[in-house]
């Protein structure tokens, strides 16, 4: 007899709510007036021409950027007659607004939310790729089959609220596995990282070891083929072999159970709903533009995700 799953109930009123607050981050008109304390702080001693637009009104006009997939021109009409509305007569011009897009976005990828006093957090890594343009069957027989390439993105994501924690964007020839350890690290000294779920991709001896030393529970798929007595033999290995042998005498549904290994599928649904908003692909060229906007994405969708 099957047992009867367990039903959540949803608050639909919170949900609905929450969902009305994304519609209303795409066009922010209460904040006209922060908007130009903004700018009058930032061309506070500023050498040369003064700024026209804070970063505010910028990070505005990016979402429509990323979220609707409009060009830089169609971008700058739209803006026009926003800030028309609020009583501000400076237009900006697409080359302006590409520019900014960059400095704003380059910032968001080097910057990282820091809490403290925050409950203890489950974290999942995983990793996906973007196209690096929104090829289909005709480019794939324009260029005989070329690969163009694809960018690698990593996401650390909170499992309970779905916000990613840490992120990078690396071209295809850098593996998942190299940027565990330093993702770690920087979300350890920002966050209460209490327990990190990881694929069989981080089945790797160092990566026990560094949890081990941050105090932080490892919920690591261990590869079937994997011989616990080699690790047993060398005592820097000592941490991977006591998870493999609790494998072994759990049985791996125990051993997933107890390590609530399920909640690593929060990673694939935060590339799933990321993928939904802005798409498969980078609209930029070259890595540091391309790092750029995959910054302002993760930070638009840590916005959506925490609204």
């Amino acid at each position: 007899m099957k047992k009867r799953q367990k039903q959540r109930k949803r608050d639909w009123k919170s949900y609905e709510d929450k969902l009305v607050r994304r519609g209303e981050l795409l066009i922010p008109i209460g904040m006209a007036a922060e908007w130009k304390k903004e700018l009058e702080q930032m061309n506070k001693g500023k050498e040369g021409s003064p700024y026209d637009y804070p970063d505010q009104l910028i990070e505005c006009f990016s979402g429509w950027k990323c979220i609707c997939k409009f060009g830089y021109r169609t971008v700058a009409g739209l803006c026009s007659r926003i800030l028309s509305a609020i009583g501000i007569t400076a237009m900006p011009y697409h080359t302006t607004l590409s520019r900014r897009f960059r400095q704003l976005g380059k910032k968001f990828y080097n910057e990282r939310r820091e809490v403290s006093d925050e409950e203890p957090i489950y974290a999942v890594f995983d990793g996906s790729g973007l196209k690096v343009c929104n090829r289909g069957e005709w480019m794939h027989y324009k260029h005989k089959g070329k690969r163009k390439g694809f960018v690698r993105i990593c996401f650390m994501t909170d499992a309970k609220t779905g916000e990613v924690l840490d992120f990078s964007a690396t071209t295809e020839g850098v593996a998942e596995q190299d940027k565990i350890r330093p993702m770690i690290k920087k979300t350890a000294k920002r966050r209460n990282l209490r327990k990190l779920a990881v694929d069989g991709i981080g089945d790797d001896w160092r990566n026990f070891e560094l949890l081990k030393e941050l105090g932080i529970k490892p919920s690591i798929k261990i590869r079937e083929n994997a011989n616990p007595a080699l690790s047993e033999e060398d005592p820097t290995k000592r941490e991977r072999w006591k998870e493999a042998n609790k494998v072994k005498r759990w049985g791996y549904k125990g051993w997933a159970k107890r390590r609530h290994y399920g909640q690593r599928w929060q990673g694939e649904t935060a590339f799933s709903c990321f993928k939904g908003y802005f798409g498969e692909y980078v609209f930029s060229r070259g890595m540091s533009n391309i790092k750029a906007e995959v910054g302002m994405k993760v930070h638009f969708y840590n916005q959506f995700r925490l609204a």
